[in-house]
């Protein structure tokens, strides 16, 4: 069976009871993984934190919630690579829906080499889905847009090492770097009806800084200019799709 790993920061333990009980229940076995915690942990990796290109593009410095966030996945991309196979990576705020996610378990095999599958509601305010893989009781889909979420997701060794690889600078947040696909090279599929979402008695772990004072016009207007840049490779990069995957 495929290995599932839940990120679970070792002083959350409410989170982590609940999550087991949900895999208990599913008679699902699953692994522990020990999250970094960014705001008392000092980490190796956060050395690749760049505040400049964080300035830069996004007009906004990460905290250090999300940068333990962000190792905490990059540590199990190279752990799916180490294993060399494929693996679910779970936060432990996560809350099944255990007919989706039991079928998708199970269905595994039928997913070929598709290399990752977001199990989360996507996010976005506007987005286009193609359905590519009926199973039962979902259906896998090409998404034109990202998820905004990294609380569920499936993860081929092949992906993994795609993500890690383009993944040497960090200046986002986790779920929003895996959102570029055009930039990792690992196509964003999902599940319909989606096998997960948040457990919404549990607030973010992540912790955010404090409010700062608003942008400079200047920053604002670099900030619009980086996502007009991703609007337009993001757009080319699903037209190339669609006519790739239309010749087959």
């Amino acid at each position: 069976m495929t290995k599932i790993f839940v990120i679970n920061l070792p002083s959350s333990v409410d989170r982590r009871d609940n999550i087991s009980a949900q895999f208990k229940q599913l008679d699902f076995a699953f692994e522990i993984f020990p999250a970094v915690n960014g705001r008392e942990d000092k980490h190796p990796l956060f050395t690749k934190y760049n505040e400049g290109q964080s300035q830069l593009y996004r007009g906004k410095s990460l905290s250090q919630g999300q940068l333990g966030c962000y190792a905490s996945h990059y540590l199990l991309w190279e752990k799916c690579v180490e294993l060399d196979e494929p693996i679910l990576i779970i936060e432990d705020d996560a809350l099944l829906h255990p007919l989706q996610f039991k079928a998708f378990i199970n269905q595994l095999p039928k997913l070929g080499d598709i290399e990752c599958v977001r199990l989360f509601d996507n996010k976005r305010k506007a987005f286009r889905s193609n359905p590519v893989l009926p199973l039962e009781h979902i259906t896998i889909a090409k998404f034109t847009k990202g998820h905004m979420s990294a609380t569920g997701y499936y993860l081929t060794p092949k992906g993994a090492q795609k993500l890690l690889a383009h993944s040497q600078q960090w200046y986002m947040a986790v779920d929003i770097y895996m959102d570029r696909f055009w930039i990792n090279q690992v196509e964003c599929y999902g599940t319909i009806p989606a096998c997960l979402t948040n457990d919404p008695k549990f607030e973010s772990d992540i912790g955010y800084d404090a409010k700062k004072p608003p942008r400079s016009f200047y920053t604002r207007c670099k900030r619009e200019w980086f996502n007009l840049n991703e609007l337009i490779k993001r757009e080319i990069h699903n037209l190339r799709f669609k006519i790739k995957n239309n010749k087959k």
